[in-house]
């Protein structure tokens, strides 16, 4: 909640010294209710709780699930045609996902059900990406766009804070964690108004590709903070996840519909 409030009021304050504008959130309340919900509150919510029991390094690499479940949905929805090698690798990565959802197989199988939600946030942000793509919005500022999807999310995430119990004032008593949430926040407002202007600029599939320093960056942050170790098969679903979104990349002369030329 204390994030995307942080984020709102970065992202509209430097649109509206910009550009003179507010965001149009009753105009486009569609766009930005279907934003706030699918691309920030809810996967938000879900990898907060998720990666306490999962561990970073893991949770960064189900986030590189990202441009494979982008590219499906831009099949489905037939924004580009479909590429048979391109489904190997979705294959390959969903074929890795599920590694790490199942360690042991010692006469059963063993389903880490909290891996299996934390799918839910690549899921999430790439039907943002795809979202946003197919249905842009002209004449505002980026951060505009951002912002408001953050402003809508909290309007969302406070009363459920409230209902749940665990609303508190960030300035009450300053210290680590409020300092890291202020981070946070920072940091939301950077990367979601990257997202919308690159989606803006080359597409969905396209900004999807990040996810790959992600992974990467998880894994070592995994391991340089918390001392994070894995054990064999996880480092065979990395190499499977990786090497499908190597072929998911792979464009093959692939047609795209105007709305990711650039991807």
């Amino acid at each position: 909640m204390w994030q995307s409030l942080i984020a709102a009021t970065l992202l509209i304050a430097m649109g509206y010294a910009r550009s003179g504008q507010l965001p149009p959130l009753l105009r486009y309340r569609r766009y930005y209710t279907i934003c706030a919900l699918i691309g920030v509150a809810i996967p938000n919510v879900i990898f907060f709780y998720v990666v306490q029991t999962v561990p970073a390094g893991t949770m960064a690499v189900l986030l590189t699930l990202v441009p494979i479940v982008t590219y499906s949905l831009v099949v489905m929805l037939r924004m580009e045609q479909i590429n048979s090698l391109r489904v190997v690798g979705i294959g390959l990565g969903l074929g890795g996902a599920l590694i790490i959802a199942m360690p042991q197989i010692v006469g059963k199988i063993t389903i880490d059900w909290w891996v299996i939600i934390g799918m839910l946030c690549p899921l999430g942000y790439a039907c943002m990406g795809v979202f946003v793509s197919r249905n842009p919005i002209t004449g505002y500022h980026v951060f505009l766009l951002a912002g408001g999807a953050h402003l809508v999310a909290f309007l969302f995430l406070l009363p459920v804070t409230v209902l749940n119990g665990d609303f508190f004032l960030l300035w009450s008593s300053p210290g680590l964690v409020e300092a890291l949430i202020l981070s946070h926040g920072v940091i939301a407002a950077v990367a979601y108004s990257l997202f919308f202007k690159i989606v803006e600029l080359a597409g969905a599939v396209f900004y999807s590709f990040s996810t790959y320093i992600i992974g990467i960056t998880g894994i070592g942050w995994g391991w340089i903070v918390f001392g994070e170790t894995h054990p064999q098969h996880f480092w065979l679903a990395v190499a499977l996840i990786f090497t499908g979104l190597t072929i998911v990349s792979t464009r093959r002369g692939s047609k795209t519909v105007k709305g990711n030329a650039g991807a």
